[in-house]
């Protein structure tokens, strides 16, 4: 998943959580607003800081790359 994918999707993760949050707690429209808004920026900091991670951390496929075997 790259970055963008990531940010967006827990950007809409995060949206979506925060009206079901103010909704079910019935907080006023001016602080559900700035609620809802933190809770979709962290989101999409958290999902581009997962998809850098996923990036910077080797999987199966990288362990093979580059050796052969020799058969020695």
């Amino acid at each position: 998943m790259t970055p963008t994918h990531a940010a967006t999707s827990g950007a809409l993760i995060g949206l979506m959580l925060g009206i079901a949050i103010c909704l079910i707690q019935a907080i006023p429209i001016t602080d559900a607003l700035l609620r809802i808004a933190i809770l979709t920026f962290v989101g999409a900091w958290m999902g581009l800081l997962l998809a850098w991670l996923n990036q910077l951390l080797p999987n199966k496929q990288d362990d093979n790359k580059g050796h052969r075997d020799t058969g020695i």
